[in-house]
């Protein structure tokens, strides 16, 4: 039965995205969304096991869903759906004013459904080196996303996303054959020596010069696709010049799943090293980009380019409460993984639908979106109040809890910084936020009053959010449990 679930969410995908490549209109979105619904459902299925504490295991340990993969699954299938909602309209607004050709129309629900199909086999496999192609994959395919409106700014956004993202993953596979180097001398040419269950239960036997140079490349290659500075001069070009739809799921689960992936190594390493050796570097890197996204915020000017650098800044946490461990950095980590996946594809989405409307990316041309805009300029400023964690979002408790899981982790200099640096970031985005809601509308700018239907669609994700602040409900917080037992390597 595991098997038949897994390859229904390999195959809906992928024969739906062949299905509708040439096609165009409603029938191309229905059969986008029917086969994104059974993928969905088919995640969700999956996860369950893992979301419960248990592990499902597929195709003679080919697949293998532990507590943090399903939660990483479930998370990729809920904004994908999030992102699919708001596709079609998105798409015939751009089809309307000539941005689209009519024939780009099924290639990009193809493209967004195989980008889908990469996204949910990373953390469904157990193998590191097909942890690495499904990686590889989204990478490909977002790049053609990226640049489906063909603008030369697109184009170019797409290559350097491309280049930057393959070189960068290329680090990333030399970093799986030296994990797979360090375990040789115990597994022989066995076909399991690069599966990660594998690597962990022999971690301290492991070959500790090769397993930290594996750890390095592996850093430099998925923290180059997480976006993490140094490596992220990719991600604001082609977050920004992406469709609106796709940009949520670039921020919200791309980005995500190359975490996942540095995840699984930064445990091996910490289980055959001891923690100090990676979580310092993930430390260094994680402050460091808190501290270079804060003044090109401060400075934007372009819309998504201001979520684009959001992202850093919140990937730049994640990784930095990951290096911090510690059981109150752990479960903030967690949680903060799904509200901002959600917050930011929403933000992604609303945002979409005021540079369509005002006809510009310029944050100084967008103004008054709450009296032209209410929907839209509404679940902007929203979404940006709850990314800046002020109470009740959910995103101020996880950020308070890596702060302060830092500090009794150690780490009090490291995460005193990163509190001031957060701080301020919330105070660049709420200048922003606020001249975008209550500025003078530009003249020529429409009015527009959202359907019932996409309101719900934005306003939605962000209650969750928001609730999520001040309460959590029992099955979830046994999920986050879960998962922290899995990310529990030292002192968790």
């Amino acid at each position: 039965m595991n098997e038949v679930a897994v390859a229904i969410l390999a195959l809906a995908p992928l024969l739906g995205g062949l299905a509708v490549w040439r096609m165009s209109g409603r029938r191309a979105e229905l059969i986008a969304e029917i086969s994104l619904g059974v993928t969905a459902v088919a995640a969700l299925g999956l996860a369950s096991v893992g979301l419960a504490g248990g592990r499902l295991v597929a195709f003679a340990g080919l697949i293998s869903i532990d507590a943090l993969g399903a939660y990483v699954l479930s998370l990729t299938a809920i904004v994908a759906c999030l992102a699919m909602a708001a596709s079609p309209r998105y798409i015939r607004h751009e089809l309307a004013a000539g941005a689209l050709l009519p024939q780009v129309e099924g290639r990009y629900y193809a493209l967004f459904l195989w980008f889908v199909a990469s996204l949910v086999a990373v953390p469904i496999v157990d193998n590191l080196g097909l942890l690495w192609v499904a990686i590889e994959a989204t990478t490909v395919v977002s790049a053609m996303l990226v640049g489906i409106t063909r603008t030369p700014e697109a184009i170019e956004a797409a290559w350097k996303y491309l280049i930057l993202g393959t070189v960068g993953v290329g680090f990333a596979l030399l970093g799986t054959l030296l994990a797979y180097a360090s375990s040789v001398h115990l597994l022989g040419d066995s076909s399991d020596a690069m599966n990660w269950t594998r690597l962990m239960a022999i971690a301290p036997s492991l070959n500790p010069s090769l397993l930290r140079l594996s750890f390095v490349f592996a850093l430099a290659g998925y923290g180059t696709k997480i976006g993490l500075v140094p490596f992220h001069t990719w991600l604001p070009d082609a977050h920004s010049q992406a469709p609106s739809p796709v940009s949520a799921l670039l921020s919200g689960v791309s980005i995500s799943a190359a975490l996942y992936a540095l995840i699984r190594f930064h445990l091996v390493a910490a289980a055959g090293l001891g923690p100090n050796f990676s979580s310092t570097l993930l430390i260094a890197f994680g402050l460091l980009s808190l501290a270079v996204a804060l003044p090109f915020l401060v400075r934007q000017e372009d819309v998504k380019r201001l979520l684009a650098y959001s992202s850093i800044e919140h990937m730049g946490l994640l990784v930095l409460g990951v290096g911090f461990g510690g059981p109150l950095a752990l479960l903030g980590v967690i949680l903060h993984l799904a509200l901002h996946a959600i917050t930011k594809a929403t933000l992604f989405i609303s945002a979409g639908e005021l540079v369509q409307q005002y006809g510009s990316r310029r944050l100084s041309r967008i103004r008054g979106t709450l009296a032209s805009a209410p929907a839209a300029g509404g679940a902007f400023g929203a979404g940006i109040v709850l990314l800046g964690g002020l109470p009740p979002s959910g995103i101020f408790v996880t950020e308070f809890a890596i702060v302060v899981g830092g500090m009794m982790a150690g780490y009090l200099l490291a995460a005193s910084v990163a509190a001031v640096l957060l701080a301020l970031s919330f105070a660049a985005l709420a200048f922003h936020g606020s001249r975008l809601l209550w500025g003078r509308t530009p003249s020529g700018v429409a009015v527009v009053r959202a359907g019932r239907g996409m309101a719900l669609r934005l306003a939605v994700p962000l209650l969750a959010v928001a609730l999520l602040g001040l309460w959590t409900p029992s099955p979830l917080a046994d999920t986050l449990n879960y998962v922290r037992v899995v990310l529990a390597v030292h002192g968790g």
